[in-house]
């Protein structure tokens, strides 16, 4: 059995590499937190102040959404065998976005995935193909419609279990976007794991530019994009996976068939000022497969990049005049 999963730092630094910066006076902050590397980059007079709240925003954040924190609302909330428990308002808003962002995607995106994930243990030592009665055990966990709320108070079926890894870091990149408008920050280049959010243009007045990783190559990039006041976030079956047999299982799951996904796409990236949307629209669109992904995403007026297995890649029609393949090794068809 072959194994492979990318440290945090490197997913942060290779993911989506921000490719061309600023020449206005840097402020620059490199933490950890939400179990990877982060980095927030901005520039002006309040950009430091603005900067160091953003860390402590982060901080409590995963104080209340962590699934392994004891002191977390989630820990709480798994840990309470169908109990209700009552949440801090920001745990509220992020498990109801989570549970539009479900109801909207069918369940391909799905917040209660976690028993699942633990059992197949994906980017662990561990990592194995269980047996197809555990799965279907575990499978009887899954169902975002199993979360119950009223008001700030929440209850899951004994057993089911929450992670938010699956929209926490787009949710945290929206709020640190906003702390640092809030502080008259005009430009910044906000890392969070594999989500990046760029705030504003370059000094020159220009879209940053963004590099999309090779799924073939996370040290390397395929194609860029030109981007402003947005956020790109990518999934991709490169990021933690394991290979028996000569099949790769990655990270991201099928909630219907309790398996990894098995779809025609490699990776997805979704461009949208919601940050919360795109992490998981990357999740379910690369569970849906292109051809429904992409009808979707016309339904839905998303933007998204996808890679393909065969090494075509699909642009969608907003993002085509700022989308540029740099890699030969990849087809472009519209």
């Amino acid at each position: 059995m072959k194994k492979r999963w990318l440290c945090t730092a490197a997913v942060t630094i290779l993911m989506m590499a921000v490719l061309a910066g600023c020449g206005q006076k840097e402020v620059t902050q490199d933490f950890y937190a939400m179990d990877t590397a982060m980095n927030i980059r901005a520039y002006g007079s309040n950009a430091q102040d603005a900067v160091n709240q953003c860390v402590r925003y982060i901080n409590q954040l995963e104080q209340d959404i962590s699934r392994t924190r004891e002191d977390s609302d989630i820990y709480a909330l798994n840990h309470a065998q169908g109990d209700w428990v009552e949440l801090s308002e920001q745990t509220t808003d992020v498990l109801e976005q989570a549970l539009r962002l479900a109801e909207e995607t069918e369940g391909c995106f799905d917040p209660t995935i976690a028993p699942l994930s633990d059992l197949w243990g994906i980017g662990t030592e561990d990592a194995r193909i269980p047996a197809q009665a555990e799965i279907d055990t575990a499978l009887e966990l899954v169902n975002y419609q199993n979360l119950q709320m009223n008001g700030t108070s929440a209850a899951l079926p004994e057993g089911a279990c929450i992670d938010l890894g699956g929209i926490g870091k787009g949710y945290a990149a929206d709020q640190v976007a906003q702390i640092l408008r809030d502080a008259g920050v005009e430009r910044a280049v906000i890392t969070l794991g594999g989500n990046i959010y760029v705030l504003g243009e370059k000094e020159d007045g220009v879209p940053w530019t963004i590099g999309i990783t090779d799924p073939d190559s996370a040290g390397d990039y395929f194609a860029t994009l030109q981007v402003s006041d947005t956020s790109v976030v990518t999934s991709g079956d490169y990021e933690r996976y394991f290979e028996q047999d000569g099949e790769r299982y990655c990270h991201i799951f099928d909630p219907e068939t309790g398996w990894p996904a098995q779809t025609d796409l490699r990776s997805v990236t979704v461009v949208s000022e919601c940050s919360t949307d795109a992490d998981a629209y990357t999740t379910a669109l690369f569970v849906m497969g292109s051809e429904r992904a992409m009808e979707f995403c016309e339904a839905h007026d998303i933007e998204a990049v996808f890679v393909k297995t065969d090494h075509v890649v699909h642009v969608t029609e907003g993002l085509r005049d700022k989308f540029s393949l740099t890699s030969s090794e990849y087809t472009y068809e519209e």
